[in-house]
């Protein structure tokens, strides 16, 4: 017997970017359903650019860098990666899928591409706890940064998907 569901959260990260997920679960009893919260929002942090602009990768395991002339700055504003809680029964096999990219817009114009990255740990993952305890998933993501006609100094924001399917 097979049996699909779909949860979608979305919130918005005052910084960055929000996230969404979808929870699609597929040929489960009762006893084996999986739950998934959104524990922490994507975040870039602040940076700079010049006028070629780059790329800023926020890894699963939270270190930033950055590629082109993006310059990152420490302003008070931290950067990290999203994390899931994925509550499971020990041994489940859970598959992430991530969604498209998306464009993030900005609050004085302009618009840049995310690109959802990695995860840790690695999917698809088995669950390793037992309810009611939950698996801590991170998520990283890439930004493609333009130049300055194209992204002007601002708050940029928008949400993403992933999928987690119980296997």
């Amino acid at each position: 017997m097979s049996a699909k569901l779909k949860l979608l959260k979305r919130k918005r990260l005052l910084l960055m970017i929000g996230s969404c997920m979808y929870l699609l679960l597929t040929g489960f009893s009762a006893t084996a359903q999986i739950s998934v919260n959104t524990l922490q929002n994507l975040s870039f942090g602040a940076f700079s650019h010049g006028n070629s602009g780059g790329t800023v990768v926020i890894a699963a395991n939270g270190a930033r860098s950055v590629t082109g002339d993006v310059i990152p700055v420490n302003l008070g504003f931290q950067y990290y990666p999203a994390i899931f809680e994925v509550e499971a029964p020990s041994g489940t096999i859970i598959n992430i899928v991530n969604g498209p990219d998306v464009q993030l817009t900005g609050s004085n114009g302009g618009s840049m591409t995310l690109h959802i990255g990695a995860s840790d740990p690695a999917s698809p993952f088995t669950s390793t706890t037992t309810p009611p305890a939950k698996n801590s998933i991170k998520v990283g993501a890439t930004l493609t940064v333009g130049g300055p006609a194209a992204n002007p100094p601002g708050v940029y924001s928008g949400s993403f998907s992933v999928t987690f399917i119980q296997e």
